[in-house]
């Protein structure tokens, strides 16, 4: 057996049809691989719909268990019941890509990994880019971005979590994931990424726990314990303080400007900021600051100095600010399409961010040292993607960008199937997207006033909000010989009945 998919369930419902059909779609052999519902106490006759499964599927196996409150104990469950040599971890709303398992497990194989990260494609998530850009047979935790999602959505060696007994915690607890996969991450000989094929689409759940907001004291509690897990395998240094940048920034800073949190009860941003406060005297060294970028390292000045009024001002101030991305221009270049560009940071009332000298020059006073306005080296990134509507898919285009000012920069990418023969004909949305500074935002691309008319597979077309769009028409058939197919680089918009093998 090659790999066991392990899905905890709870009262999915119809949710559950999508991911169940992909598991049973795979391209891998059915031979290969086995498929482990794990039913956490369900009630609402999720139970039954996965028994009948199971009757139907001789590689279905489901585990029924008492309500747990959360997905640890159902996945440690399923690992103890697995028999793949690798196993992957998959939540019941989110689905597979056809060919997800059959490349994940080639990379594994080829590279003798202990880790395989296949390409997410968030739906109602934001995944990082620069994680999944480019195949990655061995690949470096901090380098290579590999702390940008935590989530187990990966194969891993089984006897690698055997042997180190790395489990999850059980019940309902924040942050178990990052426990279970950074100690493997730490653990693991070699780590691969699967950057060209979208293997799991990642469903954001109205409801979730995970989106609900985290009691303070046992939210930052959990928290420790994840940095408990870098000291015990990084020195005390630079690189652990680059390690801990990951968490002060993305799981405590960040959090103070998102809507949820500034839209919350007096008295829970207070209890929230007070337990950051602890937490950060207690952990997070001076150090640290020098991997955060301004607009991080300006919060956590002011939260080091507890000046909570200031903070607070400046988070709302900040709400609310956007990507505007304009066209300057479509055109042919022989059969690649050329778009051109400009896209720019805005706060809410319109005006863009000012950078004077180098300098973040923050929309309300901030009592900080100048050293913390200052942006440090690394360059604005400007990128643009096509993005699949009918699923959320997309890819980088090739781009030549320059850094304007005040956030603004402008680009050019051209779209050219004829280097992309694999590409689905399919409605592509164009999506803007600029990272620098601490600020990541994106935006479609709007102002298509023209009308440049199709060539080869491709049509650009306005659509309704004057955002421009194109479609992807089919590959032609050819006269003198068989039908020719374009790969499936990308699933299908329908999921359901296997690919008839030759």
């Amino acid at each position: 057996m090659k790999v066991s998919v392990i899905i905890p369930v709870y009262n999915t419902g119809e949710d559950l049809s999508r991911c169940a059909e992909s598991v049973l779609a795979q391209t891998m052999d059915d031979h290969d691989y086995e498929v482990i519902f794990v039913d956490d106490g369900s009630d609402d006759g999720t139970e039954k719909r996965l028994d009948e499964l199971a009757a139907e599927h001789d590689r279905v196996q489901v585990l029924h268990r008492p309500p747990s409150g959360g997905p640890g104990g159902p996945r440690n469950a399923g690992i103890d019941a697995a028999r793949g040599e690798y196993v992957y971890f998959l939540d019941d709303d989110d689905w597979l890509g056809e060919e997800a398992l059959e490349r994940m497990y080639a990379m594994a194989l080829r590279n003798d990994a202990d880790i395989v990260i296949g390409k997410m494609v968030g739906h109602g998530r934001r995944v990082p880019r620069l994680m999944f850009r480019v195949d990655r047979d061995r690949a470096d935790i901090i380098e290579h971005n590999l702390l940008g999602i935590l989530t187990p959505h990966k194969l891993f060696r089984r006897s690698l979590l055997l042997r180190h007994r790395i489990r999850f915690p059980g019940g309902p607890v924040r942050l178990e994931d990052h426990r279970f996969v950074l100690r493997a991450y730490f653990l693991a000989g070699t780590i691969s990424v699967v950057g060209d094929y979208p293997c799991c689409h990642w469903v954001k759940r109205p409801g979730s726990y995970s989106r609900a907001l985290p009691d303070p004291a046992h939210y930052h509690a959990m928290l420790r314990e994840v940095l408990d897990i870098v000291d015990e395998h990084v020195p005390s240094g630079p690189v652990r303080d680059r390690y801990y940048a990951h968490w002060y920034r993305g799981k405590l800073l960040k959090r103070f400007g998102e809507n949820g949190f500034l839209d919350a009860p007096a008295d829970y941003r207070r209890a929230y900021y007070d337990e950051a406060l602890r937490l950060t005297r207690e952990r997070f060294g001076d150090g640290v600051d020098d991997w955060l970028p301004a607009r991080f390292r300006v919060r956590s000045e002011l939260l080091r100095a507890d000046r909570h009024d200031e903070l607070f001002d400046l988070v709302r101030a900040e709400r609310d600010m956007r990507l505007d991305a304009v066209l300057d221009g479509v055109r042919w270049r022989g059969d690649r399409l050329a778009v051109r560009f400009t896209a720019r940071l805005r706060y809410a009332d319109g005006t863009p961010p000012a950078f004077p000298d180098g300098r973040w020059d923050p929309p309300v006073p901030v009592d900080v040292r100048p050293e913390a306005l200052a942006l440090d080296d690394r360059p604005w990134r400007l990128d643009l993607y096509i993005r699949r509507r009918s699923d959320g898919a997309d890819l980088p285009l090739t781009i030549s960008a320059e850094h304007l000012r005040d956030g603004a920069m402008a680009g050019e990418a051209v779209i050219d199937t004829r280097a992309m023969p694999w590409l689905p004909d399919d409605v592509w949305d164009l999506v803007a997207r600029i990272d620098g500074g601490g600020w990541t935002y994106e935006r479609r691309l709007r102002g298509y006033a023209e009308h440049v008319a199709a060539r080869g597979r491709l049509e650009p077309y306005r659509t309704v909000n004057g955002n421009l769009s194109v479609r992807v028409h089919p590959v032609k058939v050819s006269p003198k010989g068989p039908f020719r197919r374009a790969a499936r680089w990308l699933p299908g918009s329908r999921l359901g009945g296997r690919r008839t093998r030759a």
